[in-house]
């Protein structure tokens, strides 16, 4: 079903300009020249039917004139033909939220009311899979500080698996159960072993790969944040990064990366991170290295990550993958000096649009000359804002669509493996949380379809919804957003509390901004007792709903919530997210409430200590 009010005020918009370019073309034609330099004598009256216009009238201009003005006309309304369904082609591409899923019919009853009554659901159409496909499409689940229950893994793996996913990049950061002398690595929620083992059973039962990934050089701060690890912060001040001349960095590391193999078993590459690696070579202990030894920052950076990767790769015959993020200012000499490639693979991430103006070919071209396997990293959640809650599918679909211009640019000449697609919980480990899996699915599954068939358009989007059970179209632009859409795939009630939310929040917003409330109950206004009644009444009109429809949000999203996560997360989303807004919103009804029930204020200036009566 179309969204309401939307599509017909776009129609009409489109009619209009139609309308106005056909009549606009005639009558420029008109006023033309004919062609036996004369001047056009129908530019005076431009007739609006066949019959208005007698033979007559046709016949006081020549047969060449008609023609030709024949001609013209039929061209004017080509290039609106043409212009109109490349409006619609992009308005389903890039604009509208389009992804029509709604299968209902209106129809009456005998008493003339009007009941719905839903269609047999027609058989979901097969996606047509591109023969030139990238081998694997990975899905990151970033897991720090919020790990999903491991009941919801079960229902959501072969939803991935259906979205055409072949593994899995886990992240697990804290939620990793080190044990022994790293058991302090590990959060109070974190998984247990035995978690692990189910989590890899049910991936082997999707035919997902699993993918570990444990950080190694940069954003290590739930190690360094520890007293205990303190001493191998590169800066005392800062626990992002691990000092790789450090004589305890390397058996530290060495010993994350046994106890996450030994529970990863038969796995055949290992994430080893190394993204943002900040401050590198700037204590006292490397900036004498790097002195002694006569190296540059690159040659340290090389040696860490090359040491960290042939120790995956010669005791465990598995494959270490690393960022590239750190290599794109690392000269190719060095990089071909070191034999880095001989050990590792590269992941080339961009999560924003201008891939191709911020990847340029020649690194392109220093990665396909030093790596025999490169990785591609996109994000479908998670690559917004550090606080964002909700994600905006249209803008991850257009991450998705220029990294499918770069493979089908370079696939013939660069190793490609796959690509990733990262979904962010956090910006790093002491981050908030951002745009949780559940809400994000959809997106999900949006972009694995398009890198399956190159395109996002209304039958793909047709089969996303069906495959979802959404009762209603999928937005893609939270600009259109206009209300909550109802599916049924494994966390769809956080998606739908996730839009409810949105929405709330922009009303909510606009109330604010208000000239009702800006100019005349500000919070000057409201702390020296001086608003206008009147004012106070237009301008908050809908806030006891919204109070009490935020309040109602507040409590399914808490129940949401508590299907997918652990207490811990749900209490932490609703503190950052719900929250605060509602308390605002109480403590404003509590205020305005008084305030409309003063009768008598006071002179001006209203800051002054003196009240003096009348």
């Amino acid at each position: 079903m179309l969204a309401p009010k939307m599509f017909p005020r776009r129609n009409a918009r489109i009619l209009t300009g139609i309308g106005f370019l056909t009549i606009a073309g005639l009558m420029l034609y008109k006023a033309v020249p004919s062609v036996d330099g004369t001047k056009n004598p129908s530019a005076v009256h431009v007739s609006h039917s066949k019959s208005s216009r007698s033979d007559g009238d046709l016949l006081t201009q020549s047969p060449q004139h008609l023609r030709k003005q024949k001609e013209y006309e039929s061209q004017i309304m080509a290039n609106i033909h043409k212009m109109t369904a490349q409006k619609a082609k992009e308005r389903r591409m890039n604009r509208d939220p389009m992804g029509v899923i709604l299968q209902k019919k209106t129809i009456f009853d005998g008493m003339g009311r009007v009941r719905d009554v839903k269609e047999p659901s027609r058989p979901v159409q097969k996606s047509v899979v591109l023969d030139n496909q990238l081998k694997h499409k990975i899905v990151h689940l970033d897991l720090k500080g919020a790990p999903p229950k491991v009941e919801y893994f079960k229902k959501l793996f072969p939803l991935l698996h259906s979205f055409g996913a072949t593994g899995l990049l886990i992240e697990y950061e804290d939620m990793f159960p080190y044990w022994g002398r790293l058991e302090f690595l590990s959060a109070h929620n974190a998984y247990a072993k035995g978690d692990i083992a189910d989590i890899l059973e049910m991936a082997k039962k999707n035919d997902l790969i699993i993918i570990p990934l444990i950080q190694t050089f940069g954003h290590m701060e739930h190690v360094l944040k520890l007293k205990e690890f303190a001493e191998l912060r590169e800066v005392p001040n800062y626990p992002q990064v691990i000092c790789p001349t450090n004589n305890k960095t390397l058996p530290l590391v060495k010993q994350m990366i046994d106890q996450m193999l030994q529970l990863h078993p038969g796995i055949d590459w290992l994430h080893i991170g190394s993204d943002e690696v900040y401050n590198l070579g700037e204590c006292t202990r490397c900036q004498k290295f790097l002195l002694n030894h006569q190296f540059g920052k690159s040659d340290l950076f090389l040696q860490h990550v090359k040491s960290v990767a042939k120790y995956v790769k010669e005791n465990y015959d598995v494959q270490p993958i690393m960022w590239d993020d750190e290599f794109r200012k690392v000269p190719l000499k060095a990089m071909q000096d070191s034999k880095v490639g001989d050990v590792l693979e590269i992941m080339v991430w961009k999560y924003s649009s201008g891939i191709m103006v911020d990847l340029r070919s020649d690194i392109w071209e220093k990665y396909s000359s030093v790596f025999n396997g490169i990785w591609m990293a996109s994000a479908f959640k998670g690559a917004a804002n550090p606080d964002s809650y909700i994600t905006n599918i249209n803008d991850r679909l257009g991450n998705h669509k220029e990294w499918m211009e770069i493979y089908e640019m370079y696939k013939g000449t660069i190793p490609f493996r796959g690509i990733v697609m990262t979904g962010w919980q956090r910006f790093d480990h002491f981050g908030v949380l951002c745009e949780l899996l559940p809400q994000a699915i959809p997106s999900l599954a949006v972009n694995l379809m398009f890198i399956n068939e190159r395109k996002a358009d209304h039958s793909a989007l047709v089969r996303v919804g069906d495959t979802l059970k959404c009762s209603s179209f999928i937005n893609l632009d939270l600009q259109y957003l206009e209300y909550a859409n109802k599916c049924d795939f494994p966390g769809s009630a956080f998606f739908e509390v996730s839009q409810k939310l949105y929405i709330l929040k922009r009303d909510i917003n606009s109330m604010m901004k208000n000239p009702h409330v800006t100019g005349w109950v500000s919070d000057y206004n409201i702390e020296h007792n001086f608003v206008s009644p009147q004012h106070a009444e237009q301008g908050f009109q809908d806030l006891t709903m919204l109070l009490y429809d935020y309040g109602k949000v507040m409590n399914e999203a808490e129940t949401a919530l508590s299907d997918v996560f652990d207490e811990h997360t749900v209490k932490e989303w609703i503190e950052l997210n719900v929250k605060p807004t509602y308390t605002k919103l109480q403590k404003l009804h509590t205020s305005v409430s008084k305030l409309q029930k003063v009768k008598y204020w006071s002179r001006r200036p209203l800051d002054s200590a003196e009240t003096k009566e009348l």
